[in-house]
């Protein structure tokens, strides 16, 4: 990989954006990379979790101008736009969770690549803004509607019509991220949890991801639910959760 760095270790994929010369601008390479090693993540079983974050002082400053300037109208715009859109909502749907670990700008972009993610963890040096409105576009990778998902309404609507942008806190205010810490203690604290997340055993993961998959799909409540039933009837009386029902029960104390 050129455009970014990929390790694995302990049930955590950690995804690397390294193109700190550009500020992790998104280019066409860099979609066709990610697209690859979500694959490669999707499919090991070892991996229960992906951590994204970015080299140097960026996590994404948006698309690489350089590439994306240069299209002009729809016809060559629509392509263009739509090849990053298919990697945000691969990372939205994607069967095992992905966090963003934010460790500067997200800006533009940036922000749409972090709405696509499932848990938004920022450094309190990380900034935040769509300021597509200012450029005199709007968001082309399905951020807006993600945001307007995300945040109630007014909030949404607040952030996409001004172009304002955010510290880290005030991106927690609105809710669009989870927690705010230290630069020097956002990598510490994202592992935490990502850690208690790789403790737990992939079917689980992978069956409470596809509960969340349903909710977006718009699936009325009482369809989910019975999927929800189904999906667990499942998973049990395997051998492993057998084996955690009678270990209780051996240690629990009797009358």
């Amino acid at each position: 990989m050129e455009t970014l760095l990929l390790q694995k270790q302990g049930g955590i994929a950690t995804i690397t954006l390294n193109r700190p010369h550009v500020h992790n601008a998104i280019s066409v390479e860099l979609v066709d990379e990610l697209h690859q090693v979500l694959q490669d993540c999707q499919a090991d079983p070892k991996v229960k979790v992906l951590i994204v974050t970015g080299t140097g002082r960026s996590f994404v400053s948006g698309g690489d101008l350089n590439q994306f300037i240069a299209a002009r109208g729809f016809e060559q715009a629509y392509p263009l736009l739509s090849k990053v859109t298919g990697l945000l909502s691969t990372v939205d749907q994607f069967p095992k969770p992905v966090i963003a670990m934010i460790n500067g700008a997200a800006v533009g972009g940036g922000c749409e690549f972090a709405g696509a993610c499932h848990f938004r963890f920022a450094s309190d040096r990380a900034t935040f803004g769509f300021v597509q409105i200012s450029m005199h576009i709007t968001t082309g990778w399905g951020g807006g509607s993600r945001l307007l998902d995300l945040l109630p309404e007014s909030k949404a609507l607040a952030l996409l019509l001004t172009g304002d942008r955010l510290c880290a806190e005030e991106a927690k205010s609105y809710g669009f991220v989870d927690e705010v810490y230290t630069e020097e203690k956002l990598h510490e604290e994202v592992y935490r949890f990502a850690r208690k997340i790789a403790a737990q055993p992939l079917a689980g993961i992978e069956a409470y991801m596809q509960i969340l998959k349903w909710k977006r799909l718009g699936l009325p409540q009482d369809e989910r639910i019975r999927r929800e039933v189904s999906q667990c009837a499942h998973l049990w009386g395997s051998s492993e959760h057998v084996a955690v029902v009678e270990s209780f029960l051996t240690k629990r104390p009797t009358s």
